[in-house]
């Protein structure tokens, strides 16, 4: 049995609800990590609409935490939210009332849903809710992807391919999110070759970011650097470059948010150099097609095009508009005559929707939810991966993974006072 100091310095055995609400707390991480990691292209539809099934989970262990003294309410959080809402709401309220002609229709429904995704946020584990292994839970979700995307890739050159829940179990189908993201992706066009998405996640993008996460936790939070080759080898058969973007700009926001931690950067750098010369020439041909997305801004057909690009255009279409200062209300953006498909991401889409007020409440909201000092690295990589993803802003797994790592990793006695 575990020890424990008592009040007098003597070690005694640990007492069993101390033990009960460690497994709890352990068997709860866990259950968000399957919601998010192994379950992320499982949902249903409402209305067309996917309700993932992370999101059922995540809200659904919240409210036991909230049910059983584990966990209470942010008030910081709370404040930010609701601000938030408030916003919205009023965004919503002028939209339906003064209808712009370049919005064909409106999605109330949006709005709603995106209170529901991030209203998780607001909730605070406490003792005796012990998330002192959460970050180890995580890391084993990631090594898992690992390894089945490494295989997934090399066994597709033996006639095996396991890309596509769908293909692989077509009674699954109605309960996939596959038809929303690229579920066969091939290197090229007119490529047979798949790239690797982890097996178990929706798109090679998405496989991409949760390894470099997970580079990150090794690195930064375990001190550990055993597993890095695994996550670099599994990271070349992704052919994706929106990780290792994600990961270069998190590090710049980093050093400029902590600098007193150039020293470990610095180090993280040149082993991270290491990695990528000894993969250039164990796989050259992988890296030089990973470099080659690099020129996709020159290119307006590409999907870098799309993503980082018009989404200057879009802004300059409505950019200096009074109507900017709240928006043009929820789920306009992809129904405006100026979208364009692709070219979406969180803050243009918060910006186009619920204005200028609803994008500064929502980031403050956002950030502040995250924020740890002694995870600074991560929640840096979580904000700028949060932006770099198109969908991101209504994609629960994305969400839940963030909020998890952030929030519920915490010992059991720390008290922050947010």
């Amino acid at each position: 049995m575990t020890a424990v100091a008592d009040s007098a310095g003597v070690a005694g055995p640990l007492p069993a609800s101390a033990n009960t609400g460690r497994l709890a707390s352990r068997v709860a991480v866990h259950l968000a990590m399957i919601g998010c990691i192994i379950l992320q292209r499982f949902c249903f539809y409402v209305g067309g609409s996917p309700i993932y099934f992370c999101l059922l989970i995540f809200l659904g262990l919240a409210g036991w935490l909230l049910a059983t003294g584990r966990a209470d309410l942010r008030p910081l959080s709370v404040a930010w939210f609701a601000a938030f809402a408030v916003t919205g709401l009023v965004s919503t309220l002028i939209a339906i009332d003064v209808p712009d002609p370049r919005i064909t229709e409106l999605s109330v429904a949006s709005f709603f849903l995106l209170l529901t995704l991030y209203v998780g946020l607001i909730v605070r584990p406490r003792p005796p809710f012990d998330g002192s292994r959460t970050w180890d839970i995580f890391l084993f979700y990631v090594r898992l992807c690992a390894v089945a995307g490494i295989a997934q890739y090399l066994l597709q050159f033996v006639g095996i391919r396991l890309f596509s829940f769908m293909l692989l179990v077509p009674a699954l189908k109605p309960l996939l999110a596959e038809p929303l993201f690229n579920s066969m992706p091939y290197v090229a066009y007119g490529s047979p070759v798949l790239r690797s998405n982890g097996f178990f996640l929706v798109e090679p993008s998405t496989f991409s970011q949760l390894l470099m996460l997970g580079v990150l936790v090794e690195f930064f939070i375990k001190r550990d650097w055993r597993w890095l080759p695994l996550y670099g080898l599994a990271y070349v058969f992704t052919y994706a470059g929106t990780g290792v973007l994600a990961l270069g700009l998190a590090c710049g926001l980093y050093l400029l948010t902590l600098p007193r931690d150039a020293g470990r950067m610095l180090t993280f750098g040149a082993v991270a150099a290491g990695l990528g010369v000894v993969a250039l020439i164990a796989f050259p041909g992988q890296l030089e097609a990973l470099t080659g997305r690099a020129n996709e801004l020159n290119y307006s057909g590409s999907s870098g095009y799309a993503r980082y690009v018009t989404q200057f255009d879009m802004i300059d279409a409505v950019w200096g508009e009074t109507r900017t200062l709240f928006g043009f209300g929820p789920g306009s953006l992809e129904r405006a005559t100026f979208y364009v498909p692709g070219g979406g991401n969180p803050s243009l889409k918060l910006f186009v929707e619920y204005g200028v007020i609803g994008l500064a409440t929502f980031w403050t909201f956002f950030a502040t939810a995250l924020w740890r000092r002694d995870a600074g690295i991560v929640v840096c990589f979580a904000l700028v991966n949060f932006q770099l993803g198109g969908g991101n802003l209504l994609f629960p797994p994305f969400v839940v993974l963030v909020a998890v790592l952030c929030i519920w990793s915490r010992p059991p006695l720390h008290e922050d006072g947010v």
